[in-house]
């Protein structure tokens, strides 16, 4: 039951931490309950004019009177002479503040909203008194009226005492004096606020149980609108003003804007719906419509006033609540609270609480005919938060999960596997439980959904940008400033390093990425960060986050590192940016040119290796040609040495192919078989000669005149067919 835990340790906490202060707070009170004489109060707010409304205000911001008694005080003050205007001043300021409230206060929130508070508590009196004494004719307090009878049983619910006086009588001698301060601030005051300091201090937990950090940092409760809905709760809402302020603190730890808990704190203890009724019969309706108009306006307008100072001052509420309790050591926050817890117990004892709680709770089951305040209700009550207590002892691992159960704050045992886990209840034994394989991001100079910290467009800005403009400036080598929005992911490499060897190990992440950020930034120049690559500085600034991180021996593990944004501030971001366009023409120019130079000799290139290889080409062309040439003459002349017959018949051929056509007379002056008939009109066939030596003429007379039937044959044959007859024959 995580549950259980959160709220029994966030109302813990809370309690440690006011405790010291509330002890201060409740002295001071007492101090001055005895100390202020009760005639100096009755002469002074007797009169319709400013001075008695300016000394109501101011007396009644550090009087302290819960709102449940100073209702029947203010009317007592009225019935002893005061005027409307004073008395509706004292009813505002006095429950909005006290000295138990302020000291409170300071120790919860932070000293800004510590002053703003009792500022904004005296002007809000201020207005509506002397709205009262200008707009509301003064008329004659009634008569006879007691103010115990006023607002009856207005503490019974509490367990408090109300009190008809304005301030207690003032006892003789020193002890006398102590004793009464001392009865008066731990008694009487204690008593009276003790219940709902109570239910604000299970309030408190309840919502830091329930509502994850941030939640209400949303669009929609943020500026007038949260401010308006708090105004809206806080009128008929019932809460003292030290009650209250642990709800505020919780609030704005939650994410909710300074000036929204800050209407929640002025509007919440000055009004509710009894004290309404009562002074509707009381002081009439224009009074009380005058008093409700004046804390609401002024509530708003003080809200947007303390949220225009945060913005302007560059404090964040969140980080700052809570400080001034630091300053106490632990081991004195402890005995406070263990002397206020005492002081509780015998004050509830006092004022019976338990018996008014009772009386509460009767009244509340009767419309649907229960009784809750019975002793078996009580002991159903009893069994349930015995239940509820040791549900605490049960506790659950989720897959991927690794959890230890602290025994005593002392690591007993692992756990690995995911499943039920039993161990003693809180705060004896408790279980602790990580992830970690969950990648975890964490991002500086801008919010995820954001696209830039910056608003260009216009020069005011709220404190959310004013927060994240100043997490985004980085000094670079030349001294200039810019505005670097980045991201980091990371992953626990050691789980049990990660949480345990550190207090706040994701604060410890963001110190270390925004170092490793600055450092690598510093060694550059604007220019080179602005235009030149943006991978290799994420490469280095992970590189550098991963070296220190695994130096402390943190257990993560850096996944990577992206730089979101790079700009200039903007109030010479126009300025950089026509640098940066520049030098990116620069840059582009230069690219041109060189892209065309690799163009020009990338084809000059080619060109020349097409010349050289077509040379190389011819020249190989041209060898092997000749080199064909001579080959082949080289063979022919060979073949023509080894068929020197044919090589003759051949040359003798192409000599009369070439000049028998233009000759009229042939004369054979050898014996080769060759049959030529050649006459004026054309050529015939000759007899083949049967023999005869070289010399010898074809026109021979013993030779056959007419050729043979086999030569008639022969006739139609070409030279070259004629040459390869022969040739065969010769074989």
């Amino acid at each position: 039951m995580y549950f259980l835990v959160d709220f029994i340790r966030e109302t813990v906490n809370v309690f440690l931490i006011t405790a010291p202060f509330l002890l201060f707070g409740f002295f001071l009170a007492g101090v001055l309950h005895v100390l202020i004489p009760r005639r100096w109060l009755r002469s002074g707010f007797g009169k319709s004019d400013f001075r008695s409304v300016f000394l109501a205000s101011l007396t009644g911001v550090p009087l302290p009177l819960c709102s449940c008694s100073v209702l029947p005080t203010a009317v007592a003050l009225r019935q002893s002479g005061a005027s409307q205007g004073a008395t509706v001043s004292f009813l505002i300021s006095t429950p909005e503040t006290g000295v138990d409230s302020i000291s409170i206060t300071y120790a919860l929130l932070d000293p800004v909203m510590t002053v703003a508070r009792p500022l904004a508590a005296f002007g809000t009196a201020m207005i509506a008194g002397v709205a009262v004494n200008a707009l509301e004719p003064q008329d004659v307090p009634p008569a006879g009226e007691r103010s115990g009878e006023i607002a009856p049983g207005s503490c019974d619910a509490s367990g408090g005492r109300s009190s008809a006086e304005p301030l207690g009588r003032r006892p003789e001698g020193a002890g006398a004096r102590t004793r009464a301060i001392f009865s008066y601030a731990y008694g009487e005051l204690l008593g009276g606020m003790l219940s709902w300091f109570i239910v604000g201090l299970c309030l408190t937990g309840l919502i830091g149980a329930l509502l994850p950090d941030g939640v209400l940092e949303g669009a929609g409760l943020s500026g007038f609108s949260s401010m308006l809905i708090m105004l809206v709760i806080g009128i008929p809402l019932y809460v003292c003003a030290t009650g209250s302020t642990p709800i505020a603190a919780m609030l704005i730890l939650k994410g909710l804007n300074p000036g929204a808990a800050l209407v929640f704190l002025l509007a919440g203890p000055a009004t509710n719906a009894t004290a309404l009724t009562v002074l509707t019969k009381t002081l009439g309706k224009r009074v009380v419509a005058i008093y409700l108009l004046s804390i609401a306006i002024f509530s708003l307008v003080a809200g947007a006033l303390v949220n225009a100072i945060y913005s302007s001052s560059g404090i964040s509420p969140r980080a700052v609540a809570g400080a001034g309790s630091e300053i106490l050591p632990a081991w004195l926050r402890a005995l406070a609270a263990l002397c206020l817890l005492a002081l509780m117990l015998r004050s509830a004892q006092q004022v019976h609480l338990l018996r008014g709680w009772r009386k509460g709770l009767q009244r509340l089951g009767k419309p649907v005919g229960l009784d809750l305040g019975s002793r078996a209700a009580r002991t159903v009550y009893i069994l349930l938060a015995l239940v509820l207590y040791l549900l605490t002892g049960w506790s659950t691992v989720g897959p991927g999960e690794t959890g230890w159960v602290l025994t005593f704050g002392k690591v007993t045992r692992t756990v690995t596997r995911s499943g039920l886990v039993v161990h003693l209840p809180y705060p004896f034994a408790r279980l602790e439980k990580e992830q970690p394989l969950r990648v975890r991001s964490i991002d500086r100079g801008y919010r995820a959904g954001q696209v830039s910290s910056v608003t260009f467009d216009r020069p005011s800005v709220g404190p959310a940008v004013r927060e994240l403009t100043k997490e985004a400036e980085v000094a670079t080598g030349d001294e200039n400033l810019l505005a670097v929005s980045y991201s980091v992911q990371y992953t626990v490499a050691d789980p049990y390093a990660y949480h345990f060897a550190m207090a706040n190990p994701d604060t410890l992440m963001a110190g270390f990425a925004e170092y490793a950020l600055r450092r690598v930034l510093c060694e550059e120049e604007t220019d080179s960060i602005l235009v030149d690559h943006r991978l290799e500085l994420q490469q280095r600034i992970a590189a550098r986050l991963r070296t220190e991180l695994d130096a402390v021996g943190a257990g993560i593990e850096v996944l990577r590192v992206d730089l979101v944004d790079l700009h200039a501030p903007a109030e010479v971001h126009f300025a950089f940016r026509d640098v940066a366009s520049a030098m990116e023409d620069n840059h582009r120019f230069i690219r041109q040119s060189e892209s065309y130079r690799n163009r020009v000799v990338a084809a000059a290139r080619g060109q020349a290796v097409t010349t050289t290889t077509r040379a190389e080409g011819d020249k190989l062309l041209r060898v092997a040609t000749a080199t064909g040439r001579a080959f082949g003459f080289t063979a022919l002349e060979q073949a023509c040495r080894q068929a020197m017959p044919i090589t003759r018949v051949r040359l003798y051929l192409d000599a009369a192919t070439e000049v028998l056509p233009r000759a009229r007379l042939i004369l054979p002056l050898t014996d080769l078989p060759l049959d030529l008939w050649i006459s004026r009109g054309g050529m015939r066939s000759w007899p083949e000669p049967f023999g005869g030596t070289r010399g010898t003429s074809v026109f021979d007379r013993s030779a056959p005149t007419a050729p043979s039937q086999d030569t008639g044959t022969r006739a139609t044959e070409t030279w070259r067919e004629k040459m390869n007859r022969l040739q065969e024959r010769d074989r």
